[in-house]
């Protein structure tokens, strides 16, 4: 192997590490959101965005529903991105599963566990298609 080669193993080896803890991270942080005893904050944030779009955007496009969709969305495409770069084995059909089976059985804690929150099933196809679409995004750039 040449000396460039061992070079560039090497780095690749030590940003795959940083994205191992990033990744690490963000689950813990995405973790504490999911499984908070009450959503207040989740719906002050989603809140917080409707106003802020309401601004620039016409009003018949920006409701808290669907910015609570898209928010959804948004908060899961960045676990599938950093996996595909720790896991580059796992397809993007692969990640989609995952998080729709991961996404069930979040609402069905927070459903029969966390007597504040509410199961959503729109959340689980949010939560699904976030999980597509930075799996999907991934494959795109890490090629």
């Amino acid at each position: 192997m040449t000396e460039q080669a061992q070079h560039t193993g090497a780095r690749g080896e030590r940003l795959a590490r940083r994205v191992g803890v990033l990744l690490l991270v963000y689950v813990l942080v995405l973790g504490a959101v999911l499984f908070s005893p009450t959503s207040h904050v989740q719906t002050a944030l989603v809140d917080g965005l409707v106003h802020v779009l309401q601004a620039v955007l016409p009003d018949s496009w920006v409701d808290f529903a669907r910015v609570e969709v898209l928010m959804n969305a948004a908060i899961i495409a960045p676990l599938s991105f950093l996996g595909s770069r720790v896991w580059p084995r796992l397809r993007w059909q692969d990640w989609t599963a995952y998080a729709f089976v991961g996404a069930t059985t979040v609402e069905l804690v927070q459903g029969l566990l966390l007597p504040g929150r509410q199961a959503s099933f729109s959340d689980i196809v949010a939560n699904t298609f976030g999980a597509l679409l930075g799996a999907l995004l991934a494959r795109r750039l890490l090629r």
